[in-house]
Protein backbone atom coordinates (compact mmCIF):
# COMPACT_ATOMS: atom_id res chain seq x y z
CA UNK A 1 0.00 0.00 0.00
CA UNK A 2 2.72 2.61 0.98
CA UNK A 3 5.08 1.12 -1.60
CA UNK A 4 4.63 3.77 -4.61
CA UNK A 5 6.39 6.85 -5.53
CA UNK A 6 4.13 8.99 -3.51
CA UNK A 7 4.96 7.34 -0.31
CA UNK A 8 8.57 6.24 -0.71
CA UNK A 9 9.80 9.60 -2.34
CA UNK A 10 7.21 12.27 -2.15
CA UNK A 11 5.79 12.06 1.00
CA UNK A 12 9.40 12.10 2.99
CA UNK A 13 10.23 14.83 1.42
CA UNK A 14 7.04 16.92 2.49
CA UNK A 15 7.05 15.68 5.97
CA UNK A 16 10.72 17.00 6.29
CA UNK A 17 8.88 20.56 4.97
CA UNK A 18 6.49 20.54 7.60
CA UNK A 19 9.21 19.19 10.22
CA UNK A 20 11.35 22.46 9.41
CA UNK A 21 8.30 24.68 9.22
CA UNK A 22 7.07 23.08 12.30
CA UNK A 23 9.88 23.39 14.13
CA UNK A 24 10.34 27.18 12.93
CA UNK A 25 6.81 28.09 13.82
CA UNK A 26 7.71 26.95 17.41
CA UNK A 27 10.42 28.71 17.50
CA UNK A 28 9.33 31.70 16.47
CA UNK A 29 6.44 31.46 18.91
CA UNK A 30 8.84 31.44 22.08
CA UNK A 31 10.12 34.70 20.15
CA UNK A 32 6.56 36.17 20.10
CA UNK A 33 5.82 35.08 23.99
CA UNK A 34 9.91 36.79 25.49
CA UNK A 35 8.73 39.76 22.58
CA UNK A 36 4.99 40.15 24.63
CA UNK A 37 6.89 40.13 27.79
CA UNK A 38 9.24 43.01 26.68
CA UNK A 39 6.39 44.86 25.72
CA UNK A 40 4.52 44.52 28.65
CA UNK A 41 8.14 45.67 30.38
CA UNK A 42 8.32 48.34 28.32
CA UNK A 43 4.40 49.40 29.22
CA UNK A 44 5.43 49.25 32.64
CA UNK A 45 8.55 51.71 32.43
CA UNK A 46 6.33 54.03 30.09
CA UNK A 47 3.29 54.39 32.83
CA UNK A 48 5.86 54.73 36.02
CA UNK A 49 7.92 57.41 34.07
CA UNK A 50 4.27 59.19 32.87
CA UNK A 51 3.51 59.22 36.80
CA UNK A 52 6.84 60.56 37.74
CA UNK A 53 6.61 62.93 35.01
CA UNK A 54 3.52 64.69 37.01
CA UNK A 55 5.41 65.43 40.02
CA UNK A 56 8.55 66.64 38.65
CA UNK A 57 6.59 68.92 36.46
CA UNK A 58 4.40 69.90 39.50
CA UNK A 59 7.39 70.59 41.50
CA UNK A 60 8.97 72.69 38.75
CA UNK A 61 6.13 74.83 38.39
CA UNK A 62 5.31 75.52 41.65
CA UNK A 63 8.97 76.19 42.67
CA UNK A 64 8.79 79.26 41.53
CA UNK A 65 5.54 80.80 43.04
CA UNK A 66 7.26 79.18 46.13
CA UNK A 67 10.31 81.24 46.36
CA UNK A 68 7.97 84.62 45.49
CA UNK A 69 6.01 84.18 48.46
CA UNK A 70 8.96 82.97 50.53
CA UNK A 71 10.16 86.62 49.08
CA UNK A 72 6.68 88.65 50.04
CA UNK A 73 6.64 86.76 53.70
CA UNK A 74 9.99 88.07 54.62
CA UNK A 75 8.98 91.57 53.15
CA UNK A 76 6.29 91.88 55.37
CA UNK A 77 7.88 91.06 58.10
CA UNK A 78 11.00 93.56 57.58
CA UNK A 79 8.49 96.26 56.57
CA UNK A 80 7.02 96.13 60.00
CA UNK A 81 10.41 96.00 61.27
CA UNK A 82 12.02 93.01 62.00
CA UNK A 83 11.21 90.21 64.38
CA UNK A 84 12.34 89.62 68.13
CA UNK A 85 11.43 87.01 70.70
CA UNK A 86 8.64 88.00 72.92
CA UNK A 87 7.68 86.74 76.09
CA UNK A 88 6.15 83.03 76.75
CA UNK A 89 2.49 82.73 75.55
CA UNK A 90 0.26 79.44 75.81
CA UNK A 91 -0.45 78.21 72.48
CA UNK A 92 -2.52 74.65 72.16
CA UNK A 93 -2.40 74.40 75.88
CA UNK A 94 1.55 74.54 75.70
CA UNK A 95 3.95 77.29 76.45
CA UNK A 96 5.81 78.51 74.10
CA UNK A 97 7.94 82.12 73.15
CA UNK A 98 6.48 84.10 71.39
CA UNK A 99 7.37 85.88 68.32
CA UNK A 100 7.01 89.95 68.00
CA UNK A 101 7.08 91.73 64.45
CA UNK A 102 6.03 95.33 64.41
CA UNK A 103 5.44 95.37 68.24
CA UNK A 104 2.49 93.01 67.70
CA UNK A 105 3.22 89.20 69.22
CA UNK A 106 2.50 86.49 66.20
CA UNK A 107 1.16 83.48 68.55
CA UNK A 108 -2.61 83.34 67.27
CA UNK A 109 -2.50 86.63 64.90
CA UNK A 110 -2.51 85.54 61.23
CA UNK A 111 -2.69 89.77 59.63
CA UNK A 112 1.10 88.41 57.86
CA UNK A 113 0.63 84.70 56.91
CA UNK A 114 -3.16 85.60 55.46
CA UNK A 115 -1.79 88.40 53.71
CA UNK A 116 0.44 86.35 51.84
CA UNK A 117 -1.71 83.81 50.84
CA UNK A 118 -4.52 86.26 49.58
CA UNK A 119 -1.92 88.13 47.53
CA UNK A 120 -0.05 85.07 46.47
CA UNK A 121 -2.45 81.89 47.28
CA UNK A 122 -0.37 78.45 49.16
CA UNK A 123 -0.46 78.80 52.61
CA UNK A 124 1.99 80.36 55.12
CA UNK A 125 3.48 79.70 58.45
CA UNK A 126 5.75 81.72 61.37
CA UNK A 127 7.03 79.03 63.75
CA UNK A 128 8.55 79.85 67.28
CA UNK A 129 11.85 78.06 67.99
CA UNK A 130 11.81 76.04 71.31
CA UNK A 131 15.04 74.40 71.52
CA UNK A 132 14.71 71.52 68.98
CA UNK A 133 11.12 72.23 68.70
CA UNK A 134 9.50 74.26 66.02
CA UNK A 135 6.04 75.24 66.77
CA UNK A 136 3.53 76.61 64.46
CA UNK A 137 2.31 79.98 66.62
CA UNK A 138 0.35 81.62 63.11
CA UNK A 139 -0.39 80.02 60.20
CA UNK A 140 -3.45 79.02 57.75
CA UNK A 141 -2.63 75.52 57.08
CA UNK A 142 -5.52 73.58 57.99
CA UNK A 143 -6.39 70.21 60.30
CA UNK A 144 -8.77 67.50 58.60
CA UNK A 145 -11.39 69.73 61.06
CA UNK A 146 -11.06 72.73 59.19
CA UNK A 147 -8.96 74.31 61.94
CA UNK A 148 -5.94 76.21 61.67
CA UNK A 149 -3.27 73.50 62.67
CA UNK A 150 -1.76 76.60 65.55
CA UNK A 151 0.27 74.29 68.17
CA UNK A 152 1.75 71.63 65.81
CA UNK A 153 5.57 70.88 65.36
CA UNK A 154 7.38 70.68 62.33
CA UNK A 155 8.25 66.48 61.60
CA UNK A 156 11.69 65.98 63.27
CA UNK A 157 11.57 63.21 60.69
CA UNK A 158 11.53 64.83 57.29
CA UNK A 159 13.91 66.37 55.56
CA UNK A 160 13.08 70.31 56.01
CA UNK A 161 13.42 69.61 59.89
CA UNK A 162 17.18 67.51 59.18
CA UNK A 163 18.32 71.20 57.49
CA UNK A 164 16.57 74.01 59.51
CA UNK A 165 17.75 72.51 62.91
CA UNK A 166 21.41 72.97 61.10
CA UNK A 167 20.23 76.82 60.48
CA UNK A 168 19.86 75.94 56.76
CA UNK A 169 17.10 76.98 54.34
CA UNK A 170 15.12 73.67 52.45
CA UNK A 171 13.09 74.13 49.86
CA UNK A 172 11.09 71.00 48.59
CA UNK A 173 8.28 68.66 49.02
CA UNK A 174 7.23 67.23 52.25
CA UNK A 175 4.37 65.92 54.27
CA UNK A 176 2.31 68.30 56.58
CA UNK A 177 -0.20 66.83 58.53
CA UNK A 178 -0.65 64.19 56.13
CA UNK A 179 -0.67 65.70 52.52
CA UNK A 180 2.31 66.63 50.46
CA UNK A 181 3.43 70.38 49.88
CA UNK A 182 5.75 72.03 48.11
CA UNK A 183 7.38 73.93 50.43
CA UNK A 184 10.22 76.59 51.10
CA UNK A 185 11.31 77.14 54.67
CA UNK A 186 13.71 79.76 55.85
CA UNK A 187 15.71 80.44 59.35
CA UNK A 188 13.45 83.52 60.88
CA UNK A 189 16.51 85.73 63.11
CA UNK A 190 15.91 88.41 65.55
CA UNK A 191 17.88 91.94 64.86
CA UNK A 192 20.58 90.66 66.84
CA UNK A 193 20.87 87.91 65.02
CA UNK A 194 19.16 85.07 67.36
CA UNK A 195 17.77 82.20 65.96
CA UNK A 196 14.63 82.28 67.20
CA UNK A 197 11.97 80.63 64.78
CA UNK A 198 10.83 79.61 60.85
CA UNK A 199 9.13 81.16 57.98
CA UNK A 200 7.27 79.24 55.94
CA UNK A 201 5.41 79.09 52.61
CA UNK A 202 3.93 76.38 50.45
CA UNK A 203 1.18 74.72 48.26
CA UNK A 204 -0.56 71.84 49.01
CA UNK A 205 0.39 69.44 45.70
CA UNK A 206 -3.14 69.48 43.74
CA UNK A 207 -2.31 66.53 40.86
CA UNK A 208 -5.40 66.53 38.89
CA UNK A 209 -3.35 65.32 36.01
CA UNK A 210 -2.13 62.78 38.35
CA UNK A 211 -5.43 60.94 38.46
CA UNK A 212 -5.54 60.93 34.91
CA UNK A 213 -2.18 59.62 34.22
CA UNK A 214 -3.07 56.54 37.16
CA UNK A 215 -6.14 55.84 35.51
CA UNK A 216 -4.06 55.49 31.90
CA UNK A 217 -1.41 52.56 33.70
CA UNK A 218 -3.54 49.72 33.64
CA UNK A 219 -1.45 46.54 32.45
CA UNK A 220 -2.63 43.56 30.95
CA UNK A 221 -5.85 43.29 32.88
CA UNK A 222 -5.08 43.81 36.67
CA UNK A 223 -1.71 45.67 36.62
CA UNK A 224 -1.34 49.12 38.03
CA UNK A 225 0.61 51.94 38.92
CA UNK A 226 0.31 53.21 42.65
CA UNK A 227 2.28 55.88 44.98
CA UNK A 228 3.27 54.87 48.53
CA UNK A 229 5.09 57.41 51.19
CA UNK A 230 7.66 55.88 53.45
CA UNK A 231 5.33 54.32 55.47
CA UNK A 232 4.23 52.12 52.85
CA UNK A 233 0.42 54.24 53.08
CA UNK A 234 -1.00 54.19 49.34
CA UNK A 235 -1.52 57.46 48.73
CA UNK A 236 -2.70 57.79 45.15
CA UNK A 237 -3.78 54.62 43.08
CA UNK A 238 -6.21 53.94 40.20
CA UNK A 239 -9.71 53.63 40.43
CA UNK A 240 -9.80 49.87 39.45
CA UNK A 241 -7.90 48.62 42.83
CA UNK A 242 -8.82 49.58 46.21
CA UNK A 243 -6.18 50.80 49.15
CA UNK A 244 -6.11 47.21 50.72
CA UNK A 245 -6.20 45.25 47.33
CA UNK A 246 -2.58 47.25 46.63
CA UNK A 247 -1.56 46.65 50.02
CA UNK A 248 -1.81 43.12 49.71
CA UNK A 249 -0.04 42.94 46.48
CA UNK A 250 3.19 44.83 48.12
CA UNK A 251 2.80 42.37 51.37
CA UNK A 252 2.57 39.26 48.78
CA UNK A 253 5.60 37.39 49.23
CA UNK A 254 4.97 34.07 47.12
CA UNK A 255 5.98 35.84 43.80
CA UNK A 256 2.87 35.62 41.87
CA UNK A 257 3.11 39.62 40.93
CA UNK A 258 5.86 41.69 39.63
CA UNK A 259 6.63 44.94 41.85
CA UNK A 260 8.80 47.15 41.09
CA UNK A 261 9.35 50.06 43.35
CA UNK A 262 10.97 53.45 41.67
CA UNK A 263 11.80 55.96 44.20
CA UNK A 264 10.32 59.13 44.39
CA UNK A 265 13.05 60.59 46.49
CA UNK A 266 12.46 64.55 46.18
CA UNK A 267 8.97 63.95 47.26
CA UNK A 268 9.00 60.96 49.89
CA UNK A 269 7.41 58.91 48.23
CA UNK A 270 7.43 55.46 45.43
CA UNK A 271 6.08 55.08 42.21
CA UNK A 272 4.71 51.26 42.81
CA UNK A 273 4.06 49.27 39.54
CA UNK A 274 2.95 45.85 39.75
CA UNK A 275 1.07 43.17 37.84
CA UNK A 276 0.19 39.49 37.74
CA UNK A 277 2.70 37.28 36.51
CA UNK A 278 0.47 34.77 35.64
CA UNK A 279 -1.71 37.26 33.25
CA UNK A 280 1.96 37.82 31.08
CA UNK A 281 2.44 34.03 30.84
CA UNK A 282 -0.92 34.05 30.15
CA UNK A 283 -0.97 36.87 27.56
CA UNK A 284 2.87 35.22 26.29
CA UNK A 285 1.11 31.60 25.54
CA UNK A 286 -1.54 32.44 24.18
CA UNK A 287 0.27 34.74 21.39
CA UNK A 288 2.88 32.31 21.41
CA UNK A 289 0.27 29.17 20.87
CA UNK A 290 -1.29 31.43 17.77
CA UNK A 291 1.82 31.93 16.20
CA UNK A 292 2.82 28.17 16.22
CA UNK A 293 -0.73 26.88 15.30
CA UNK A 294 -0.55 28.96 12.07
CA UNK A 295 2.99 27.96 11.35
CA UNK A 296 1.90 24.35 11.70
CA UNK A 297 -1.36 24.97 9.52
CA UNK A 298 0.71 27.04 6.98
CA UNK A 299 3.48 24.40 7.12
CA UNK A 300 0.60 21.42 6.49
CA UNK A 301 -0.44 23.39 3.51
CA UNK A 302 2.97 23.91 2.02
CA UNK A 303 3.38 20.04 2.87
CA UNK A 304 0.37 18.87 0.96
CA UNK A 305 1.01 21.18 -1.98
CA UNK A 306 4.29 19.87 -2.58
CA UNK A 307 3.58 16.45 -1.85
CA UNK A 308 0.82 16.54 -4.76
CA UNK A 309 2.82 19.34 -6.93
CA UNK A 310 5.90 16.63 -7.27
CA UNK A 311 3.31 14.00 -7.72
CA UNK A 312 1.84 15.89 -10.32
CA UNK A 313 5.68 16.68 -11.83
CA UNK A 314 6.99 13.66 -11.49
CA UNK A 315 4.91 10.86 -11.99
CA UNK A 316 2.83 12.54 -14.33
CA UNK A 317 5.91 12.84 -16.73
CA UNK A 318 7.40 9.36 -16.20
CA UNK A 319 3.56 7.98 -16.98
CA UNK A 320 3.43 5.65 -13.81
CA UNK A 321 5.14 4.72 -10.88
CA UNK A 322 8.98 4.36 -11.35
CA UNK A 323 9.43 0.86 -10.18
CA UNK A 324 6.96 -0.08 -12.91
CA UNK A 325 8.83 1.76 -15.57
CA UNK A 326 11.86 -0.20 -14.43
CA UNK A 327 10.24 -3.57 -14.79
CA UNK A 328 9.06 -3.09 -17.99
CA UNK A 329 12.44 -1.67 -19.17
CA UNK A 330 13.56 -5.17 -17.62
CA UNK A 331 11.77 -6.75 -19.13
CA UNK A 332 12.25 -5.06 -23.07
CA UNK A 333 16.09 -5.72 -22.40
CA UNK A 334 15.33 -9.16 -21.56
CA UNK A 335 13.48 -9.67 -24.56
CA UNK A 336 9.88 -9.44 -23.94
CA UNK A 337 8.31 -7.15 -26.29
CA UNK A 338 4.98 -8.44 -25.48
CA UNK A 339 4.53 -6.84 -22.48
CA UNK A 340 1.23 -4.54 -21.98
CA UNK A 341 2.52 -0.36 -21.80
CA UNK A 342 -0.98 0.34 -20.82
CA UNK A 343 -0.14 3.21 -18.25
CA UNK A 344 1.60 5.08 -21.57
CA UNK A 345 -1.69 6.16 -23.05
CA UNK A 346 -2.59 8.35 -20.33
CA UNK A 347 0.42 10.97 -20.98
CA UNK A 348 1.92 10.92 -25.13
CA UNK A 349 5.08 12.97 -23.83
CA UNK A 350 5.74 10.69 -20.82
CA UNK A 351 8.32 8.32 -20.22
CA UNK A 352 6.20 5.06 -20.44
CA UNK A 353 5.21 6.68 -23.97
CA UNK A 354 8.28 6.60 -24.93
CA UNK A 355 9.28 3.50 -23.72
CA UNK A 356 5.72 1.96 -25.45
CA UNK A 357 7.11 3.93 -28.84
CA UNK A 358 10.62 1.93 -28.12
CA UNK A 359 8.66 -1.68 -27.92
CA UNK A 360 6.50 -1.05 -30.93
CA UNK A 361 9.85 -0.15 -32.37
CA UNK A 362 11.69 -2.92 -31.67
CA UNK A 363 8.68 -5.25 -32.18
CA UNK A 364 8.68 -4.20 -36.04
CA UNK A 365 12.28 -3.92 -36.21
CA UNK A 366 12.42 -7.77 -35.35
CA UNK A 367 9.17 -8.84 -37.29
CA UNK A 368 11.10 -7.07 -40.64
CA UNK A 369 14.17 -9.11 -39.60
CA UNK A 370 12.46 -12.30 -39.15
CA UNK A 371 10.41 -11.64 -41.90
CA UNK A 372 13.80 -11.22 -43.61
CA UNK A 373 15.02 -14.24 -42.88
CA UNK A 374 11.67 -16.04 -43.87
CA UNK A 375 12.10 -14.98 -47.43
CA UNK A 376 15.75 -15.29 -47.38
CA UNK A 377 15.17 -19.27 -46.56
CA UNK A 378 12.86 -19.34 -48.80
CA UNK A 379 14.75 -18.26 -51.50
CA UNK A 380 17.90 -20.79 -50.21
CA UNK A 381 15.22 -23.59 -50.34
CA UNK A 382 13.86 -22.94 -53.89
CA UNK A 383 17.29 -22.81 -55.48
CA UNK A 384 18.45 -25.78 -53.94
CA UNK A 385 15.63 -27.92 -55.45
CA UNK A 386 16.02 -26.09 -58.64
CA UNK A 387 19.62 -27.53 -58.98
CA UNK A 388 18.33 -31.01 -57.95
CA UNK A 389 15.69 -31.34 -60.97
CA UNK A 390 18.70 -30.74 -63.12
Amino acid sequence: MFRGFKFQVVLPIAAVALLFISIGAIGFSFWAMQHEETQVRQQVADNVASVRGVFVTTAALMDERVHMSMALLKEQISARGGAERGSSVTVAGKPIGDIVVGGKGQAGNFEIVDYVTRMAKGTATIFSKDGGRFVRIATNVMKDDGSRAVGTELNQTTKAYANLSQGQVFYGVVDILGNPYITGYEPLNSKSGDYIGIVYVGYKAELPVLSESLEQSRVLKSGFVAVIDDKSTVRYLPSWVTKEEVQQVLGSKDGSWVVDPVPLTEWGLTIVSAYPRAELQSVGRKIGYGVALAGIVIGAATSLMLFFLLDWKVLQLLGGEPRVAAEFMKKIAGGDLAVDISAAENRPDSLMASLKLMQMKLTDIIEKQMTLQRTDNFDETARARLFAGK
